[in-house]
């Protein structure tokens, strides 16, 4: 699962072996090593019965993404691309929150592994 933060927007992509985890209500959660475990930072995803919205808290170097499993359910079964919600973290700003299915990019990388990704809709696409 990658993170990527860019203001108030935090958006998560996952491969497809991630969304079937999601799919089965399986929360989904990445680690970085800052040097030492107690400089450690996670990232998780989590679908939960019990949610109503998409929802980010953050404690004890823990970014935990909520999803409810009636949205993420069929989502991760679907072609659907992407979840979208605004969080509103005060009066003056709001958090966007968008989670994606991850797809292979159409220019190869060198040394990175996208075997696990979707395949890009453009590559079948006549240019």
């Amino acid at each position: 699962m990658k993170l990527r933060i860019n203001n108030n927007a935090i958006r998560l992509r996952l491969s497809q072996t991630e969304v079937d985890k999601i799919s089965k209500g399986l929360p989904v959660t990445e680690q970085l090593f800052l040097g030492s475990k107690a400089m450690g930072f996670a990232y998780s995803l989590v679908p939960d019965e019990n949610s109503s919205t998409i929802e980010a808290t953050y404690f004890d170097n823990l970014l935990k993404i909520t999803v409810p499993k009636s949205i993420s359910s069929p989502w991760a079964t679907s072609d659907e691309v992407s979840m979208r919600s605004t969080q509103h973290a005060s009066s003056d700003f709001a958090n966007l929150i968008l989670i994606e299915k991850d797809f292979q990019c159409l220019h190869k990388r060198p040394d990175e592994d996208e075997s696990d990704n979707f395949p890009n809709p453009k590559s079948f696409e006549d240019y």
